[in-house]
C-alpha cells in the first residue's frame, strides 16, 4: 500500500473537521470506511497519526509533521489534476484562465473578453513577455489557454500543428519627431526620410524582431538607419525625441507629449500584425470566432481614442 491522493483528503479532512464522523461527511463516505482507512495508513506508516478521545481526535507530533507536507503537497496535487483534465476534458475553461500577451493598446481589455465569451470564468490572469516567441512556447506547454503575439509581413511567427491564430488587426508604425523638426512640414513620410536620422528604439533584448524587421525595411530602400538610443520604454523614448531623436511608435498606444509631432509613413511599410493564438484541442476552439470579435472590438475601441490614428484611418478610407 502506498499514499495516494485520496489518502492526504482523508488525513485533511479528519483534521480540520476534528472527528471521524464529520471526516465522513465531508468526503461522502461512510464512518467505518474513513475509520478503516486511518487504520490503514497508521499500520502502513507504522506510527500512530491521531489520538482518539470521546470529544474527537488530534493530531500526533507525527500526524502534525505529515499534515503539514500534505497542506504544502495537496493543492499542487489538484492543479496538477486540474491540469490533466484540462488536457483530457477540453470543453471547460478553468476557473482561472491565463493569458499571455505582448504589450499592446488591447491587453487591458483582455480579460473583459474572455469573461463575456465564457461568463463562466471567474478570473483571468495576464502573463506579460515581449517574446512572442515565448509566449507560443507558453501556449505549445498548456501554461497558458490564449496568447496575444505579434508578428510581421513576410516575417510570419511559426506556430505548433496544434496551436490555431486569427489575426486581429494589421498596424502601421507611426513615425514622433521633435517639434519643429523639418520633416513634420510634411503630412506623411516615406521610410527613406529616416535616413541620417537619430533615431531612438527600443532596447535588443525587448524589441529584437522589430529591430531585425525595420532595418531590412530600410535595407530594401537603400539605406542603413542611424539607431542613436535604445530605451526599455516608450516615456523615455519621447523624452528624447523632445530633444531632437526621431522615434518609432504603435498608433493605437499613442500618448503623445507636448513637445512631439505624429506623422504616418506612406504605402505598407513597417506593417505589424497583433494575432490571437489558441490550441484546436482546447475550450477555445469552440467559441474562438466569438473571442476574436470581442478582441478586434476591444482593440478599435482603444484606437480610435488617438486623434492621429483616426486622421490616418480617415486618409486611408
Amino acid at each position: 500500500m502506498q499514499l495516494d491522493v485520496h489518502h492526504l483528503r482523508v488525513l485533511r479532512a479528519i483534521a480540520d473537521t476534528g472527528s471521524l464522523s464529520r471526516a465522513a461527511v465531508r468526503l461522502g463516505i461512510t464512518q467505518p470506511a474513513v475509520h478503516a482507512q486511518l487504520n490503514r495508513l497508521e499500520k502502513m506508516l507504522g506510527y500512530q497519526l491521531f489520538e482518539r478521545r470521546q470529544d474527537g481526535v488530534t493530531a500526533t507530533p507525527i500526524g502534525e509533521l505529515l499534515l503539514r507536507r500534505i497542506t504544502a503537497v495537496l493543492p499542487q496535487m489538484d492543479q496538477l489534476l486540474e491540469d490533466i483534465k484540462q488536457r483530457t476534458c477540453s470543453t471547460r475553461p478553468p476557473a482561472t484562465t491565463r493569458i499571455a500577451a505582448v504589450c499592446s493598446t488591447v491587453v487591458p481589455r483582455l480579460p473583459a473578453a474572455m469573461t463575456t465569451v465564457w461568463p463562466e470564468i471567474s478570473e483571468v490572469a495576464v502573463v506579460n513577455d515581449e517574446s512572442s516567441d515565448r509566449l507560443v512556447s507558453l501556449l505549445d506547454e498548456y501554461r497558458v489557454e490564449i496568447a496575444m503575439i505579434k508578428d510581421y509581413p513576410g516575417r510570419e511567427l511559426p506556430v505548433p500543428a496544434a496551436v490555431d491564430t486569427a489575426v486581429v488587426v494589421t498596424e502601421p508604425t507611426f513615425v514622433l519627431l521633435p517639434e519643429g523638426h523639418r520633416l513634420a512640414e510634411k503630412e506623411m513620410l516615406t521610410l527613406d526620410d529616416l535616413d541620417g536620422q537619430p533615431l531612438v528604439m527600443g532596447a535588443r533584448s525587448s524589441s529584437a524582431p522589430f529591430r531585425e524587421y525595420f532595418i531590412e525595411s530600410c535595407a530594401d530602400f537603400g539605406f542603413v538607419p542611424t539607431i542613436a538610443h535604445q530605451v526599455n520604454s516608450q516615456a523615455v523614448a519621447q523624452m528624447i525625441v523632445r530633444a531632437g531623436a526621431v522615434g518609432l511608435a504603435q498608433p493605437a498606444c499613442l500618448d503623445v507629449h507636448p513637445g512631439i509631432e505624429v506623422r504616418p509613413l506612406t504605402g505598407d511599410v513597417l506593417m505589424r500584425r497583433h494575432v490571437l493564438a489558441w490550441r484546436r484541442n482546447t475550450f477555445v476552439a469552440e467559441r474562438s470566432g466569438e473571442l476574436h470579435a470581442e478582441v478586434t472590438a476591444a482593440y478599435w475601441q482603444e484606437a480610435y481614442k488617438s486623434p492621429e490614428y483616426r486622421r490616418y484611418l480617415a486618409a486611408r478610407n
